[in-house]
């Protein structure tokens, strides 16, 4: 193996998989969907949605309201479904970008979060367990490496790290 595969942190062997927790790459795509769909769906009915709380007494920013109800033309909708569509993909993209990804190895865990990436040692590590959505590791000394949620059900976090051989505490 050469010295650059070590610093760059790859798999010691080539066929080592790591056991991952996070948004998969299907999960994103869903999320992008959802998300894109969702606020062109809100944002193509604001004029109607507009148009219906002029009526309701005591809802605030009447102003701004009786401006959206103004857009009654097609070509409006339209802008408007396209624009929410843009902002719910963006929206999504930054959930995904931002959201912490563990990467479980047989020799040691690697945590990213957005372009940052750490590895942390195997014998660092002395318990794993969840608190919630929370995955939490505890490493020598009672040191707190990682206390953040991450995406994966339980399930899948407990078999990750116990596939693995880490401490698991359930």
């Amino acid at each position: 193996m050469s010295d650059d595969a070590i610093h760059l942190g790859k798999p010691d062997g080539p066929d080592e998989k790591p056991a991952s927790l996070g948004y998969t790459r299907e999960d994103r795509r869903w999320m992008m969907g959802l998300f894109g769909a969702g606020a062109a769906i809100l944002l193509g009915a604001a004029p109607w949605i507009a148009r219906w709380l002029q009526d309701v007494p005591g809802v605030p920013y009447q102003d701004a309201i009786d401006a959206i109800s103004r857009f009654d033309d097609w070509w409006a909708h339209v802008v408007l479904a396209a624009a929410g569509l843009v902002v719910g993909v963006i929206g999504a993209v930054v959930i995904a970008a931002t959201a912490h990804y563990l990467e479980v190895y047989d020799d040691r865990l690697v945590i990213r979060h957005g372009e940052d990436r750490r590895t942390v040692p195997r014998d660092e590590i002395v318990g794993v367990y969840r608190e919630g959505k929370k995955v939490v590791i505890d490493g020598k000394g009672g040191r707190r490496i990682f206390e953040q949620e991450v995406e994966a059900k339980a399930a899948q976090v407990r078999d990750a790290f116990t596939g693995k051989g880490y401490p698991y505490e359930s």
